[in-house]
């Protein structure tokens, strides 16, 4: 299994491609969860009992909790 999963952005996507199917698998938790503005990230955290939130992707990329990143973010042109 993957195990933790992190997100970076905070993002309706991210619910229905992989908080929900997430939940329905044994041994897979998203665990954190990025956004550019910390309190976002904290709200979004919150609502989705993410344990772990973080003000930047930095941040969620150097955590040795996560397994796996989930880009939720826009493509940048």
């Amino acid at each position: 299994p993957v195990g933790a999963i992190g997100l970076t952005g905070a993002s309706r996507i991210a619910q229905r491609a992989i908080i929900e199917p997430a939940r329905q698998l044994a041994g897979v938790a998203v665990r954190g969860v990025a956004a550019r503005d910390k309190e976002r990230a904290l709200s979004f955290a919150a609502e989705h009992q993410i344990p772990a939130s973080f003000g930047s992707y930095t941040e969620l990329l150097a955590s040795p909790d996560i397994d796996l990143v989930y880009i939720a973010t826009p493509p940048f042109n």
